[in-house]
């Protein structure tokens, strides 16, 4: 029976009781309309109108506002909705499922006081939620366990004790069974794989989780302990301290990096960060991040004080986008004031051996087909150092998308750039190239195009060219292609072969800047034939390229290095292929192949390989994938310079999960180079599911000479 205004009531022993208590349904009926729907389930009920009160006995179950009430026995207070429940307690709503042994609660604020209690607190992102490799959702829910819980609001949690994980504690409907003794006995406190204990525990459900004198726990022995503790619940973005890392150095020390993150609002948030080295000394982070509908900023801002090196490292980082209106800017923002500051704390191979930092700006507005643009760029040589790389400061340029003028397509590129070095030459130059193109043709397809070029040069420091330059020149390009498909069966098979033809007369010496001054005379035809087979579930493909040049003025030609492209896609493996071999001498002058393949249903190798005969590179790569099983996986790759230093970097990766953690024990070797030898790293990570990650352990040390 379920009263809409007051109450409902369900008695299992007879109809007398029943009729009995008919009256007192009436009456109870009589409350405004406003009041919440009601309904009582037990064996037997007492009613005492003048406390207002019932009295439940075995097998109750109270339901309102969707919230449901187990115990053995309940005493409810109607005008107020406070309810009082003890015996095998199980209390539902959309957010919590709670297990205990007694409670005082309210039902209308959701708010009381847990005894025994065990919560389980439902993963309630949704669509936020993150997804894992499979791209299956990752559903994160948590468990609270305390003798004495006080439920502060419908999502807020607090106790003196209590223990904290996300590790499944069974069927989490499940009624709570008898309970006897310590909190203990009903949390399973030695049978969870890992838990978080703690004092002045404090919950809150789509915000965070903190804690005092917390010890993180193994099967319930404790490993690990810190003074207060942080972590965010059921969120994205919260304020608070993030995980540190910990780690030791040979030539650095002992590291300890704390890091503080600041949600300022749903659209900006900023991230504070220490570095400290004990052999090196104190870095400083922040980083600001920021987006709205006008564009988006991310900066970054590092120092760190070397007493080793005796230097002060500074490093400066940023990206925007901005629009406003029709107008359009970016920024991409790099700066260090030591170029080897990342060969001494960069991690990551392709920021340690990267060339140059490049930073530029652009604003940039279309109008109509055409666009015109405002342009700076700034490069760092971070090898040789100085300044001497070309710095456009600035370039505009205006842009006329290719339009159609009666059966020909015409466009525009156009610049006036400032070129700025401190050495050398420098100056500015100012580049017109109109380009006019026809296309006709269904079974062989034609393209033709021209484009003049005028190019003009102010100069300075120019002692091998004239301080005023100028270069006139044009270029024809021609291009035929032809299709053949044919369809079978299982199979489609396509040919297409090609020819394309180049011509630039022979031009005049002039300063290089970028690859607008490289430009030489050509005259070459290019003979290319491509085969493509698509299968069902792969697409295998062969292109051949021949080169071939004219030298009128020497009357002369020449063969040029024949380019094989191979590729294979899907299936089992993915090959790509790719070889120049130069048939006059008979040599092959580049090879790079990229193989990966499923060798196993769950284990996929890498394999490549990088040559070139002219820079004497040869160059090889290696990697393996593989999930031993469901709970086991490894992952290894390596890089070897059989031209150069050898072995270089080299990684092995073994990760160990479980429902609710995961392990990862990485070892990584880093080449040295002439000041500093090869770096040997072990680092021990584990991921607690639902609280990030936490490095627990790091160790790395530099060997004195090469092993």
């Amino acid at each position: 029976m379920k009263i809409p205004s007051a109450g409902g009531i369900r008695h299992r022993n007879g109809i007398p009781f029943r009729l009995a208590l008919f009256g007192l349904w009436l009456m109870c009926c009589l409350p405004a309309p406003s009041a919440s729907a009601l309904t009582i389930t037990a064996d037997t009920l007492e009613y005492s109108r003048e406390e207002d009160t019932y009295v439940a006995t075995g097998n109750v179950v109270i339901e309102k506002d969707g919230t449901l009430l187990h115990a053995d026995r309940a005493v409810l207070h109607q005008a107020t909705s406070d309810a009082e429940a003890e015996g095998n307690i199980r209390y539902e709503d959309m957010r919590t499922i709670i297990n205990a042994e007694r409670a005082s609660l309210n039902l209308d604020t959701k708010t009381g006081t847990l005894y025994n209690a065990l919560i389980h607190l439902k993963d309630q992102r949704g669509l936020r939620a993150r997804k894992d490799i499979t791209g299956k959702t990752e559903r994160i829910d948590y468990w609270i366990r305390g003798d004495e819980i006080r439920k502060l609001s419908e999502s807020h949690y607090y106790a003196k004790t209590a223990t904290f994980t996300t590790c499944d504690t069974g069927t989490p409907g499940a009624p709570a069974a008898p309970v006897a003794g310590s909190t203990g006995d009903l949390l399973g406190e030695e049978s969870a794989p890992w838990c978080i204990k703690g004092s002045d525990v404090d919950v809150e459900i789509g915000d965070k989780m903190r804690a005092r004198n917390a010890t993180f726990r193994i099967k319930g022995l404790p490993v690990l302990y810190t003074p207060y503790l942080w972590a965010p619940v059921l969120t994205e973005r919260q304020t608070g301290f993030l995980y540190p890392l910990i780690g030791n150095s040979s030539t650095k020390g002992f590291r300890f990096s704390p890091s503080f993150f600041w949600a300022i609002d749903e659209n900006k948030d900023a991230t504070f960060t220490l570095d400290y080295y004990s052999k090196r000394g104190l870095g400083k982070g922040i980083e600001y991040r920021y987006l709205d509908f006008a564009g988006r900023g991310q900066w970054y801002a590092y120092h760190l004080r070397d007493r080793e090196l005796d230097r002060n490292f500074v490093e400066l980082k940023g990206s925007l986008e901005h629009q406003w209106g029709d107008i359009r800017g970016f920024a991409d923002v790099n700066y260090i004031n030591h170029r080897d500051f990342y060969k001494e704390y960069a991690y990551k191979r392709d920021i340690r051996t990267q060339r140059f930092l490049q930073s530029s700006a652009e604003l940039s507005a279309p109008v109509d087909a055409t666009r015109l643009y405002l342009l700076s760029q700034y490069w760092v040589d971070l090898q040789e150092g100085g300044t001497n790389v070309p710095q456009r400061l600035p370039e505009l340029g205006y842009v006329i998308n290719p339009s159609r003028v009666g059966p020909l397509l015409f466009s525009l590129s156009s610049s006036a750039t400032n070129f700025w070095r401190e050495k050398e030459v420098s100056g500015q130059r100012v580049d017109i190239n109109p380009t006019l193109s026809y296309s006709f043709g269904n079974g062989i397809q034609v393209y033709q195009a021209i484009s003049l070029r005028e190019t003009l040069y102010q100069l300075r420091n120019a002692e091998s060219f004239s301080s005023s330059l100028h270069r006139e020149t044009f270029e024809y390009r021609a291009h035929l292609l032809s299709r053949f498909r044919r369809a079978y069966a299982s199979a489609t098979h396509t040919i297409e072969p090609s020819l394309t033809y180049t011509y630039i007369p022979g031009t005049r010496d002039v300063p290089l800047f970028d690859s607008i001054d490289s430009i030489e005379g050509v005259s070459q035809a290019k003979l290319a034939l491509l085969n493509t087979v698509t299968l069902k579930n792969m697409v295998l493909s062969f292109r051949v390229t021949q080169p071939y040049t004219f030298d009128p003025k020497e009357n002369a030609h020449s063969l040029e290095p024949t380019l094989m492209e191979a590729g294979v896609y899907g299936g089992p493996f993915t090959l790509s292929l790719s070889m120049s071999h130069d048939f006059n001498e008979n040599r092959v002058e580049t090879f790079n192949t990229t193989l990966s393949a499923r060798v196993l249903p769950d284990t996929v190798i890498t394999l490549g390989e990088n040559y070139t005969r002219a820079s004497d590179i040869l160059q090889y790569n290696a990697g393996i994938v593989s999930l031993l099983s469901k709970k086991w996986s490894v992952a290894a790759d390596a890089w070897y310079d059989s031209k150069g230093q050898g072995l270089r970097d080299t990684n092995v990766r073994v990760r160990f999960t479980e429902q609710c953690w995961a392990s990862e024990l990485a070892f990584t070797r880093r080449p040295g180079d002439s000041t500093r030898p090869p770096e040997y790293s072990f680092a021990l990570f584990l991921e607690l599911r639902g609280l990030g990650g936490l490095k627990t352990y790091e160790y790395s040390s530099q060997s004195q000479q090469e092993s």
